[in-house]
């Protein structure tokens, strides 16, 4: 089965300052725990984050509100804020290849959204 877990709130504890890439993130309580029980049960485990938004990291032409003609793009606080949402981005990375890597099968990259899975864990 192909299960989908969401990285902050599911793995990580997101009570911290949206903007704070620099303290470690901390494991929920139990979340590493999980995991392994879901790699043991032969699941395979696809690792989903907001952190791969397209339209935060590459252009706000991507947003889905903005390419159904919803809301215009505001190109000046995109581009004011690129620079954290890369930076929480790689925090996500560093703490999966450190912590992770034996578990987690992919990061999804952002492509298609929240992905199809089988389940979802978020």
């Amino acid at each position: 089965m192909l299960v989908a877990v969401d990285f902050d709130g599911v793995i990580v504890d997101k009570n911290r300052a949206f903007s704070d890439v620099t303290t470690p993130l901390a494991f929920m309580p139990y979340a590493k725990e999980g995991l392994e029980s879901l790699k043991r049960a032969g699941h395979t485990l696809l690792l989903y984050s907001a952190r791969a938004n397209r339209a935060l990291l590459y252009t706000p032409e991507w947003d889905p509100l903005t390419r159904a003609g919803i809301k215009r793009p505001n190109e000046a606080a995109w581009m004011s804020a690129r620079s954290l949402h890369w930076a929480r981005y790689h925090q996500m990375q560093e703490f999966v290849a450190k912590h992770l890597s034996h578990l987690i099968d992919a990061i999804d990259d952002g492509l298609q959204g929240k992905p199809l899975a089988d389940l979802f864990i978020d």
